[in-house]
């Protein structure tokens, strides 16, 4: 992102990202989204991150659905601060969700979250609810809010509907999101794999106006994760589908939100980002 242009806007870029990014701390099949850490995806070229939060004793835990991974909020922030600090040039955007609602709590999910942001001033938060340029964003974290506000915070994403492609017109910004995660059988993978492309096709065009947001991510009990992005000796998984298919895209694909970032020495991740020079 260092070398990008100041003028130009998220959406029109090419943003990789990790799909549940911090699941990389559990064995289950099922649970597990990656096998690298949140510092080893941003040196990588990450640069979307999906964080989701159970909201518990007025501190954010972070989860995978109700499989705790063993990592608080403040681990998240510290992370991104770093890496940050190191790279001013960079930008994070982090996709916050609520994922388990909130218990024996004191105060709101959003009151909890803005206690963070005061915590960490260092984390140069970005709350403003339009799509920004590089220019105004180098070295901070721009929110992508998936939880409910009382008072504007971020761009608000909090009427994303469930296992759903979809466009999303809010005040401030547009979005146009894949997000069609179940994939109960490997021959499902199939119809993922046709969603991921009818929404890339449509990408160069959209993004005109729109941010794109493409998740190749997918699990069912027949077809799990790690099945669905990297495939097996008998099928080819999402992320080495993609890989193909940007030698013939032409223009921005978006931001693609991927499972196991690391497939074949970070693949996907090192093409899109590289895409941004050819799509200039």
């Amino acid at each position: 992102m260092s070398a990008l242009p100041d003028e130009i806007h998220l959406n029109r870029l090419t943003l990789p990202g990790s799909h549940d990014t911090c699941a990389y701390t559990v064995d289950d099949p099922l649970a597990k989204t990656q096998g690298a850490t949140l510092e080893a995806q941003l040196e990588h070229g990450v640069r979307v991150l999906d964080i989701r939060c159970r909201h518990e004793g007025d501190v954010f835990h972070i989860n995978h659905a109700r499989i705790a991974l063993g990592l608080m909020f403040d681990d998240v922030i510290e992370t991104c601060a770093r890496f940050l600090d190191r790279h001013p040039r960079e930008c994070i955007v982090m996709s916050v969700k609520d994922e388990c609602g909130t218990h024996a709590c004191t105060r709101t999910f959003a009151q909890t979250f803005a206690a963070y942001v005061k915590r960490y001033p260092r984390a140069n938060w970005r709350l403003d609810n339009t799509i920004p340029r590089m220019a105004d964003v180098r070295g901070s974290i721009v929110l992508l809010r998936r939880f409910e506000s009382a008072a504007p915070l971020g761009i608000d994403l909090s009427a994303w509907p469930d296992n759903s492609t979809f466009d999303l017109d809010i005040e401030g910004a547009a979005f146009a999101i894949q997000d069609e995660f179940r994939v109960p059988v490997r021959v499902s993978m199939e119809y993922k794999w046709r969603v991921i492309d009818a929404l890339l096709a449509r990408t160069p065009r959209a993004s005109e106006h729109r941010w794109v947001v493409n998740f190749c991510s997918g699990t069912g009990m027949a077809a799990n994760p790690h099945v669905v992005a990297c495939g097996d000796t008998q099928i080819k998984g999402m992320n080495d589908r993609f890989v193909k298919r940007l030698a013939s895209h032409d223009g921005p694909c978006g931001t693609v939100l991927i499972d196991f970032c690391e497939h074949g020495d970070w693949a996907l991740v090192r093409a899109l980002a590289a895409h941004n020079a050819l799509s200039a």
